[in-house]
């Protein structure tokens, strides 16, 4: 009955892109933060992006985050980051508008959706002048269910390990729906404050749409779509 009623709940797989007005055009930045950090020197680095509610239509189960390599710096690459964490959590901080202080972006919601090493690669496919496609793929190992009617998605990375990948497609641009705050000293991970701009990954969430959960049974809702989801793919 639990995996009828989760199937019920869970509508066609598909994906969010952030920021949507990048989705069939090259962004017009690069960034390597916070996979492909040892080329500037860093050995760990804490990064957290936020994205506008505004690109949701409504709740939506996230299983796997994507990223694309920027055309014009990026390329092919395979490698495993030693030691990665990643948190998904709903923020009151607003696109723009994200404190230094990282404890303050994060949501009452925090969830560890992945922990250890994170293999990524890309074959660095499509247009020669991008967009490239979504081949950088982090398949969360616990979903998370996010309703933007109760705020923005905070991505929050602790890269505890460093490493290099490539640089990914980011957009700079005052206004849009991604913004950031990061490390950048020796501290790392282990600092508590960062430094803020208007840059962002563009990114692409995979999933699917969930109807409001009013009398659903959500309980165990996202391990077993996930599992179906594995089955299928």
């Amino acid at each position: 009955m639990a995996a009828v009623l989760a199937l019920g709940a869970v509508q066609a797989w598909g994906n969010v892109i952030v920021a949507s007005a990048e989705t069939n055009v090259e962004g017009n930045s690069n960034n390597g933060f916070p996979f492909n950090i040892a080329n500037l020197g860093l050995s760990s680095e804490r990064y957290q992006q936020v994205y506008s509610s505004s690109e949701f239509s409504g709740p939506f189960l996230i299983t796997d985050i994507e990223f694309r390599p920027d055309a014009f710096t990026g390329s092919a690459f395979s490698s495993t980051l030693p030691n990665i964490q990643i948190d998904l959590s709903t923020t009151t901080a607003a696109v723009d508008g994200l404190s230094s202080t990282f404890a303050s972006n994060v949501g009452a919601n925090d969830t560890m959706v992945f922990s250890g090493p994170l293999t990524l690669s890309s074959s660095f496919t499509g247009p020669a002048a991008g967009p490239k496609t979504f081949d950088i793929v982090i398949v969360l190992q616990t979903p998370f269910l996010y309703n933007p009617a109760l705020g923005n998605l905070l991505l929050d990375v602790r890269n505890f390990g460093g490493g290099s990948t490539t640089q990914f497609d980011a957009e700079n641009t005052l206004g849009d729906s991604v913004s950031r705050v990061f490390t950048q000293t020796a501290n790392g991970v282990g600092s508590l404050t960062g430094t803020t701009d208007t840059f962002g990954l563009i990114t692409s969430f995979s999933g699917a749409p969930v109807p409001e959960p009013g009398t659903l049974a959500l309980v165990g809702l996202a391990a077993t779509v996930l599992a179906w989801r594995r089955r299928k793919s």
